[in-house]
């Protein structure tokens, strides 16, 4: 689990941390840096990924195809204004062991690392530092764009060091052959799968209307294969049953089953069932039910252990359905080990969080004066609870209260 973000420079941000729960709903007005919080994230995901830094700001082009979008604005706009570079440093909780993981880098024509390093709760000293007391004179980046590295050694000894481009993350780059200890590579192993195991969705309706060969697993970031994953979940009957319910509370009391359109080379189309046997193919469905039945098979079927992350959650959902997407979003962390990061603007979403979630909900504000983005869970806010139980959360957002609790 990703238990925490700190921010230097990044985008919108001057210096920010913010400690990340099971569920984290963050809320904040239109331009606030809600969506630059969510692409610090997947910033370091495109650096995981072993792609040059160029390619995580810019996009990346592979047979004519975008197999990267990038960031939005690319380099021009990643480093705050007035700044030269940015670090990101992120905590996450594998197993027993608390890993961090440090990255810096310059933004322009050729971004470049600064630094970075890998330390672990369970190893004494660094995994790997560019900026290392072993390094001596020869820490940071050489003059033709490659950077120096230290790294934890097996026995005793000077830490051996290593030169590599300074373009990419180091994660995929250093060598782990002896004398290097065998803590860097189970570490840096660990770290690399929780990093790619982030799926930011963006579900599109008119990407869920077709067919869709059955025997397909992943839903897709855009839900693409919903009709795939329904059908698969409908194998089983109990879970048949349940996700009707859900639907039925979605849409209305007349939805009874969920079958299937085929064709004769075995795609399929989710077709809903109502009283009177009406039918209802997924390609006559409302742009909010697909939403609503693609985030929540999306917190059905991702790998335990991922994160899960969903920009506007309510988008196309009835205000009387919040609760619908709050409950499946906390069950889902509750049960199946999924991390999830979820924007919002809705208070209809915040009152339905049970009042532990609400108070680890984060504040993502701009108030006037601020050099950036402020970060603050609501719980920390000052008279918090007590404003939360006199007026009620709905209230204390259109009121403009939990900007000027800042």
């Amino acid at each position: 689990m990703l238990q925490s973000l700190h921010l230097k420079d990044f985008k919108s941000f001057t210096d920010e941390k913010i400690i990340l729960s099971p569920l984290t709903v963050l809320v904040g007005a239109n331009a606030s840096g809600k969506s630059n919080l969510v692409d610090a994230i997947r910033f370091l995901q495109g650096a995981a990924l072993n792609m040059s830094l160029m390619d995580v700001l810019h996009g990346r082009w592979e047979g004519g195809r975008l197999t990267w979008p990038g960031l939005r604005g690319g380099a021009a706009d990643v480093v705050r204004k007035g700044a030269q570079q940015f670090s990101l440093e992120t905590v996450w909780r594998i197993g027993n062991e608390e890993i961090t993981h440090d990255l810096g880098c310059e933004s322009g024509d050729h971004p470049l690392l600064v630094h970075e390093s890998l330390t672990s709760s369970a190893v004494a000293g660094y995994l790997f530092d560019t900026s290392a007391a072993a390094l001596r004179d020869h820490a940071g980046r050489d003059s033709d764009s490659s950077i120096r590295v230290a790294l934890k050694r097996t026995g005793k000894g000077n830490s051996p060091t290593q030169l590599h481009a300074a373009t990419r993350s180091l994660l995929q780059q250093v060598k782990t052959d002896d004398p290097v200890s065998n803590d860097v590579a189970r570490v840096r192993d660990a770290l690399l799968s929780a990093m790619r195991a982030a799926y930011f969705l963006d579900i599109t309706p008119s990407r869920m209307r077709d067919f869709v060969p059955r025997h397909i697993t992943e839903l897709g970031l855009e839900g693409e294969n919903v009709s795939a994953l329904a059908w698969s979940i409908c194998q089983d009957a109990n879970a048949k049953a349940d996700l009707v319910d859900w639907l039925a509370e979605l849409c209305a009391p007349e939805l009874i089953d969920l079958d299937f359109a085929r064709t004769d080379l075995g795609d399929v189309m989710l077709v809903l069932v109502e009283q009177g046997s009406r039918r209802i193919p997924a390609r006559s469905l409302s742009d909010g039910t697909l939403r609503f039945l693609g985030e929540l098979i999306a917190l059905r079927t991702a790998p335990e252990g991922s994160l899960l992350l969903i920009e506007e959650i309510e988008n196309g959902l009835h205000p009387t359905r919040a609760h619908l997407l709050v409950e499946a979003m906390e069950a889902a962390t509750r049960t199946r080990n999924v991390q999830v990061i979820v924007t919002t603007h809705s208070p209809f979403v915040l009152n339905a969080l049970s009042r532990e979630s609400l108070r680890k909900a984060v504040l993502v504000a701009r108030p006037p004066g601020s050099e950036g983005t402020l970060l603050r869970r609501l719980g920390d806010l000052p008279d918090f609870d007590d404003v939360c139980d006199r007026r009620g959360v709905d209230r204390m957002v259109t009121s403009g209260w939990l900007e000027r609790a800042l």
